[in-house]
């Protein structure tokens, strides 16, 4: 008896978010006129959406990019459906003949 309660509570751990208030979100930027596109990888994050934005924008120019429109959803604790987001967003800007660059997790987000 004791021991399937104990195995529903270990699989209620396994399946609870990994840490309360954690929230996923990734960043696009794109080059105004240009077919130059810009995805971060899925990140933890607790900054705000407009702080991610200027920062990414920030990144790409002192790399050399211009004109940089960035944009990052609204962090989501669904891990998963924040990954999926980010899959649609590379095979949409992928489909509409876009240059894709990966934005390198030591690149961006800046640590804390």
């Amino acid at each position: 008896m004791k021991r399937p309660i104990a195995l529903a509570l270990l699989l209620a751990l396994l399946a609870r978010p990994a840490a309360a208030g954690e929230r996923w979100t990734f960043c696009v930027a794109s080059a105004l006129g240009g077919k130059d596109v810009w995805i971060t990888e899925v990140f933890s994050s607790a900054l705000d959406r407009e702080r991610l934005e200027t920062g990414l924008k920030a990144v790409l120019e002192r790399q050399g990019a211009s004109r940089i429109v960035a944009q990052c959803p609204l962090p989501n604790d669904d891990k998963t459906g924040v990954v999926n987001a980010q899959v649609a967003a590379e095979d949409f800007n992928h489909k509409l003949g876009a240059t894709l660059h990966a934005v390198a997790a030591q690149e961006f987000p800046p640590r804390r």
